[in-house]
């Protein structure tokens, strides 16, 4: 063998074993987010951080942040709202925004991404819902009409995708100690009211959250797919 081919045969070793590395990465999409940071902290995975706050990702843009990642083994759709008003003060355009930030931005994400997750021949996409989506709560009207439909997706995409070996999942917190729920949790009264609401009566923490994320992002080899997870120390159905 001379020294072009050995060259070559060494060449397309590397290309196929960055492939392999690669597919092994899970990206993030919004991993600025408290939660987020959490599961980078907690979990021996390798991801791929991508936010808006730290200017690596353009949700209302083409996505070009997108192209050339190759074979993903996991998705995580971080991005959510909390607006919470009186149904008669909620303008079209309140729904509007949470759904093109909760639905609509995953929508655009998978669109992207969906044959790098198929390329990796076993992979795992969570999305962050709410217990608002299943326990009718004052307030939520326009944020649970957007995670209902987060949840729906993931189970339509959950059934679409499963003979390609790509798992939907759903995590469903309640309410969660993150800059996002901050204004719910600013006096200690506040933070009081809601402990005493859970059934665990406690407030949830980022860390929990992504435990559970962590779990379902190898759901593929778990045998999981189209659930919706409550992690929310029984909110959605005890009393």
């Amino acid at each position: 063998m001379n020294f072009w081919e050995t060259a070559t045969q060494l060449s397309g070793f590397n290309e196929t074993l960055v492939d392999e590395l690669n597919s092994k990465k899970i990206l993030l999409i919004g991993a600025s987010s408290a939660i987020a940071q959490a599961l980078q902290e907690n979990s021996d995975k390798e991801f791929i951080a991508l936010s808006r706050s730290a200017g690596t990702l353009d949700l209302e843009g083409d996505l070009a942040e997108l192209d050339d990642l190759g074979p993903i083994s996991g998705m995580v759709y971080f991005p959510g709202s909390i607006n919470l008003k009186p149904f008669a003060m909620l303008k079209e355009e309140d729904y509007l925004a949470d759904f093109n930030v909760n639905v609509l931005g995953a929508v655009k994400v998978l669109k992207k991404v969906i044959n790098n997750l198929k390329e990796a021949e076993g992979a795992s996409v969570v999305f962050v819902s709410s217990v608002a989506a299943n326990l009718g709560l004052p307030y939520h009207a326009s944020i649970a009409a957007s995670k209902s439909a987060l949840e729906g997706l993931a189970k339509s995409l959950a059934s679409e995708y499963a003979s390609a070996k790509v798992c939907f999942n759903v995590v469903a917190p309640s309410l969660t100690n993150t800059p996002m729920a901050g204004n719910l949790l600013k006096t200690d009264r506040q933070v009081e009211a809601n402990e005493e609401r859970n059934p665990m009566k406690q407030i949830g923490k980022p860390e929990q959250i992504a435990n559970s994320i962590n779990f379902l992002l190898d759901a593929h080899n778990n045998w999981m797919t189209g659930q919706i997870i409550p992690v929310d120390g029984g909110m959605g159905n005890l009393k």
